[in-house]
């Protein structure tokens, strides 16, 4: 990680080895309960879907004829997080020096969240990244560049809508970035007059039009997947100041806490500097808002998920590069972006052999009893060839499972060659997907983790003329059985299954089974 007299090709060359890793990974890892969701449901084009916007869908869906529905469908996302790494180093270079963008970009790649998840994994999180920072550079452009070189105002801030209205595409968080951006304005008071102008209500207006599929999609659903995604963060009652620790140290560790502690202590400073120093402040403000939010949920909440800040971390990543290069002395840094570097490798090849071979379970067996998060990305492709193994595949048959991971994991592993419908209280799009009117008369495979089946037998008992059980599945690595799959093979569906929490499926948008 060579900080050279020529930052471009350091910056490159960065991105180059990064990419590179994020490819091996991808090639080897099998695809995480998230990825295989989305990669099934994807095979539907909607406006919109339950969970999240709608991109990392589209992006999905438009591949699938050249990428097919495995691992090779994260190398759009992979290419999306290059462009974005290369994006922050332009941010930084604007706002800051070139030099501070090499460190910005080295220490981004050397995250664990950025390097081995959301900028390699088929998520939301990489076109959201992508249009955020394209944002946060257009704007930047505007406000802190020469006299001479800044943009007309109209076309900064209808560049600024055209990328939030991508965001919105791609998550909610675009709406705390948007936040970020008023909250700027708002704060510096040189600024305030630009909120006078009309010019950036027109960027405004460029924004919502861009995400109107995600609107007119909620309009037909009833707000259920604003409603889904508001209501993720609540917990029991009380107030809960240790799941806030909890969430902080989730941070640290998947962000890394080489990486975490100095983007900490550069965030601190440029905070206690406030707008005085325009150009950190900027940064600031574009992640307060998101960090601050996800960060304090958990304390009325659950502990909630340690990458929902991310987001808004990626924004500081220009304070912490402005910050390494004037505290640090430039061989110090050199010498730690090569540790980091060599870290993150040595974490790669630890998760990869673990998750490939399972071997945590062979050597410390005590250590992995509770769980083994590795086994997410355990694909199940032994299930299609069991299941065909015993003639449960016929023409006609359906399958039946009790949530979404699982109707994600069965649905990938079949290619979306067979109806797979959620039997329960949480099935996300595949509550969606088919009309329950057209199953019936077919018979179904119940299958999913024993452990998730209690009560499901007899609860099924009343829509299907009969009902038995089969002998089990599991489903491992290094020949150990790691998941322990129940089947039930049940017998001409009478009458149409329940909607998932009593939902009504709007005709307009269910997909009639191709199948």
């Amino acid at each position: 990680m060579s900080f050279s007299p020529r930052p471009e090709r350091a910056v490159l060359a960065i991105i180059a080895i990064f990419t590179a890793l994020r490819l091996v990974l991808a090639a080897t890892l099998g695809l995480g309960v998230d990825e295989a969701y989305t990669i099934s449901v994807a095979h539907d084009l909607e406006l919109s879907y339950y969970d999240h916007p709608p991109l990392q869908y589209w992006i999905v869906h438009l591949f699938l004829p050249l990428l097919g529905d495995g691992r090779a469908a994260r190398l759009p996302f992979i290419a999306l997080f290059a462009a974005s790494s290369w994006l922050l180093y332009r941010l930084t270079r604007q706002l800051f020096t070139a030099r501070a963008g090499v460190a910005a970009v080295t220490a981004l790649n050397c995250s664990a969240c950025f390097t081995f998840g959301l900028g390699n994994l088929v998520l939301p999180d990489g076109p959201l990244m992508f249009a955020l920072l394209a944002a946060a550079l257009a704007l930047a452009r505007g406000l802190f560049a020469q006299p001479e070189t800044t943009p007309a105002a109209l076309a900064t801030w209808l560049q600024v809508g055209l990328w939030i209205g991508v965001a919105a595409l791609s998550k909610y968080h675009a709406l705390l970035f948007a936040a970020g951006i008023l909250l700027f304005l708002l704060t510096v008071p040189p600024r305030r007059q630009l909120l006078r102008q009309p010019a950036p209500w027109l960027g405004v207006l460029l924004a919502l039009a861009i995400a109107t599929p995600v609107i007119a999609w909620n309009v037909q659903h009833d707000w259920v997947s604003v409603a889904f995604q508001a209501g993720r963060g609540h917990g029991g009652g009380g107030l809960h100041p240790g799941y806030v620790l909890a969430n902080i140290a989730g941070q640290a560790v998947w962000m890394l806490p080489w990486i975490f502690v100095p983007l900490v202590i550069a965030a601190g400073r440029a905070l206690r500097a406030g707008p005085d120093d325009e150009r950190s402040w900027y940064c600031v403000s574009l992640a307060l808002p998101t960090v601050t939010i996800f960060t304090l949920i958990p304390l009325w909440g659950h502990v909630g998920l340690p990458h929902w800040q991310m987001p808004g971390w990626l924004m500081l990543f220009p304070v912490l590069g402005d910050w390494a290069t004037r505290s640090i002395a430039p061989a110090r840094l050199r010498r730690w972006s090569v540790a980091a570097g060599v870290l993150v490798v040595a974490v790669a090849a630890v998760i990869v052999g673990e998750a490939l071979t399972g071997y945590g379970r062979i050597l410390a067996p005590a250590l992995f009893a509770a769980q083994d998060p590795t086994l997410d990305a355990l694909e199940w492709r032994q299930l299609p060839r069991e299941l065909r193994a015993r003639g449960l595949l016929r023409a006609g048959t359906f399958v039946i499972t009790t949530n979404w991971i699982y109707a994600g994991k069965i649905d990938q592993a079949l290619h979306d060659a067979v109806p797979v419908v959620v039997f329960g209280s949480n099935p996300k799009q595949f509550g969606l997907r088919y009309d329950p009117d057209s199953l019936v008369g077919r018979d179904a495979v119940v299958v999913a983790p024993d452990d998730s089946m209690n009560g499901i037998a007899g609860a099924l008992q009343q829509y299907f003329g009969s009902i038995e059980e089969l002998a089990p599945i599991a489903l491992g690595r290094s020949g150990l059985p790691e998941i322990h799959l129940r089947v039930l093979l049940a017998h001409r569906l009478a009458r149409p299954l329940p909607a998932p929490n009593g939902r009504t499926v709007h005709s307009a948008t269910v997909v009639t089974p191709r199948h």
